[in-house]
């Protein structure tokens, strides 16, 4: 923690600097990191450039009015999106660079969001206190995502819904942490070892199935629980490689169909978890 922190004070000092922006913030970020390697230092790059693209698709799942809380906000694109469509948001992070790196871009954009630093699995807010929770490429990253689960679970109102965005395990692309092929359907017994083949000495990838994401979600309580195949913003799209665009017409392409939907699902990058909190039982208690 106490790495974290010097880390997050010194990227608020570059951010305060005189003509700082998102960009040199994310790049004083990387400057500063050494256990970042190249490959990943360029794909993550990449991936706050595109934020807020992949931001206004997830807010326009958002309904206008209630409170809605962000777990693993990052470097806030989606608080961008949401803010600037006049929703009442509020993101947490247990990494405080990112949060810096998120203010720099809401003050860009003047505007203001609450950011809170807080590990998703202890948030700190009373139960029944938003109507939506939403997660968007968190639980890959959680050592007990079912934690995660009861407390997104917990945090929600009555009828409240929770949205969560995912890597997908099964996906036939590429592991979007680490660019290689194939991660997922390794046993994870097998991970470490093709990793140390690879010469990645990265942490092994966790990402879920949606099937696996369901299960959770039933299992802490959530219901009407759904999983689907979300839309991959056009904006987000070009941002992406010449192959990778063609890949993404392609999903584009089977997604539109019923049947090929239903497969797309199982192989997907991403898949979309929707659930809501029971009215009843809560209710009556």
């Amino acid at each position: 923690m106490a790495a974290e922190r010097v880390k997050a004070e010194r990227l608020h000092a570059v951010a305060a600097e005189p003509g700082a922006d998102l960009a040199r913030v994310a790049n004083a970020y990387y400057e500063q990191t050494d256990d970042v390697a190249d490959h990943r230092r360029v794909r993550f790059l990449r991936h706050i450039n595109s934020a807020e693209a992949r931001g206004h698709a997830l807010a326009s799942l958002l309904p206008q009015s209630g409170l809605i809380l962000e777990v693993g906000c990052g470097t806030g694109g989606l608080l961008v999106a949401a803010a600037r469509s006049g929703r009442s948001i509020v993101g947490v992070d247990i990494a405080s660079r990112w949060l810096v790196v998120a203010r720099r871009r809401l003050a860009d954009q003047d505007l203001q969001v609450p950011l809170v630093v807080a590990g998703t699995e202890n948030l700190p807010w009373s139960d029944d206190s938003f109507e939506v929770v939403i997660a968007d490429s968190l639980l890959e990253h959680l050592d007990d995502p079912s934690n995660a689960f009861r407390e997104w679970s917990r945090v929600l109102r009555p009828g409240g819904s929770l949205l969560v965005w995912s890597p997908n395990r099964f996906s036939l692309t590429t592991d979007p942490h680490l660019g290689l092929w194939g991660l997922g359907w390794l046993p994870r017994s097998r991970l470490a070892g093709y990793l140390q083949l690879r010469r990645r000495t990265d942490w092994p990838p966790r990402t879920l199935s949606p099937w696996d994401a369901r299960r959770l979600a039933l299992s802490s309580g959530l219901e009407r629980v759904s999983v689907a195949v979300p839309r991959i913003p056009q904006a987000w799209a070009q941002t992406r490689s010449h192959r990778e665009r063609i890949a993404i017409r392609t999903y584009a392409a089977m997604r539109a169909l019923p049947v090929a939907r239903n497969v797309l699902r199982s192989i997907s990058p991403l898949w979309e978890l929707r659930a809501e909190v029971p009215t009843s039982e809560r209710g009556a208690a």
